[in-house]
């Protein structure tokens, strides 16, 4: 049966098999959202896969329309609200989507974003780190208090990054102690329950929000603290307070790369002897996709390459590599994502120029890590992904 066949307008139309059907086409390519985006004339389905957004089917707005009633009553939505941004879940066929409309000028869009059950099941040595990065961000989460913060662009995997660490630390603490840690996270939204921790949603028309979540929660009597992210100066003095009262707090912040957290939380308000204090370490990362093992092959390096290289100090002529397309990767000469890092630790070095309110350039030159640049051309260097990639994805 076609997605054509489904979508005829009928009286009795029943948005469920469509809905099932558009889910397992995206979820069998390995997709994380899918768009439905309405255009003069037509509805795009769209699928994003590793990152990449691209059309894959067309449906009529008669039929659209249709589809859209349904899928909104499925997501406990108001159908009749057209004009306002709405949010819901639905579950389909054991898989858990999270639904978001959007008013346009020619309709509302939907966006379908699939809840993988194992996102935050993630183990430390699955995230793609090198050894020598996984041992950096080990003795980081293994701190007994501070702040840790994971920086990044949106999807670029810093909450997963987080997850995985803190389940590395609690297996650490049981198999150490033969005792439970007491986790606690404040999120927005709880997507992926985690059995081992105590999680709590952000609800701020309730009054929840991370600054007084952060409040709260030490009530708790917490030994891990992760917030979901810092957005603010009032949620940045909470952290930085919890901090520095004997726990270890993990979060997320908007900034370029890791030393530009230090300038940002400094403009939220954060005083530079508490910040010198509390800080701990940074995790900046990119996702980029992994190059398909299947049909990957080699080329002489471009000289902008081979020039870039030899300014990080790595072989000019290591071999570089590049997608080609088969069936195993549907042709896109792509298979998955793997994180690139920038981790950087505090030492009393940075910690003096964050006294000083040292310019970023100074601070630069006192930190102590592998650039997230070099990071990535070491992974064009084995194989993991192309020159071309790392061009798009990382400054």
């Amino acid at each position: 049966m076609s997605f054509q066949d489904l979508l005829v307008p009928v009286d009795s139309f029943d948005a469920r098999p469509v809905v099932a059907a558009l889910v397992a086409l995206a979820l069998e390519e390995g997709a994380s959202d899918l768009h439905l985006r309405p255009t003069e004339g037509r509805v795009e389905v769209l699928l994003r896969r590793d990152g990449i957004l691209s059309a894959r089917l067309e449906l009529s707005p008669q039929a659209y329309a249709r589809l859209l009633v349904g899928l909104k009553n499925m997501a406990r939505l108001a159908s009749y609200k057209k004009s306002i941004p709405q949010d819901g879940r639905l579950d389909v066929e054991g898989t858990e989507v999270r639904v978001a409309t959007v008013p346009t000028h020619f309709g509302e869009k939907v966006v379908l974003r699939f809840l993988h059950p194992d996102r935050h099941r993630l183990e430390m040595d699955g995230l793609g780190f090198t050894a020598r990065e996984l041992e950096r961000l080990q003795r980081m989460v293994d701190r007994p208090q501070g702040l840790v913060l994971a920086t990044g662009p949106a999807g670029s995997g810093k909450t997963t990054t987080l997850f995985a660490a803190l389940r590395w630390r609690f297996a650490r603490h049981r198999a150490l102690l033969g005792a439970e840690l007491n986790v606690v996270t404040l999120e927005d939204p709880v997507e992926t329950a985690v059995p081992e921790f105590t999680q709590s949603p952000i609800l701020p028309e309730r009054g929840m929000t991370f600054a007084s979540g952060l409040r709260s929660i030490l009530r708790q009597d917490p030994e891990v603290i992760l917030v979901g992210e810092i957005r603010d100066g009032e949620t940045a003095s909470a952290a930085v307070q919890c901090s520095l009262s004997g726990h270890l707090v993990l979060s997320t912040l908007h900034a370029r790369d890791s030393l530009g957290v230090i300038p940002r939380l400094l403009e939220m308000g954060t005083e530079a002897y508490l910040l010198a204090a509390s800080l701990e370490g940074v995790i900046s990362q990119r996702l980029v996709r992994r190059l398909c093992p299947e049909c990957r092959r080699t080329l002489p390096p471009p000289p902008a390459l081979a020039r870039e290289r030899r300014e990080h100090d790595l072989p000019a002529d290591a071999p570089c590599w590049e997608a080609v397309g088969c069936a195993e990767c549907h042709g896109m000469g792509f298979s998955g994502r793997t994180a690139v890092p920038e981790l950087l630790e505090v030492d009393d070095d940075l910690r003096q120029g964050i006294l000083d309110r040292a310019p970023l350039r100074a601070l630069r030159e006192r930190a102590s890590l592998v650039p997230l640049r070099r990071a990535a051309l070491e992974r064009v260097a084995s194989g993991v992904t192309s020159w071309a990639e790392v061009q798009r994805t990382i400054p």
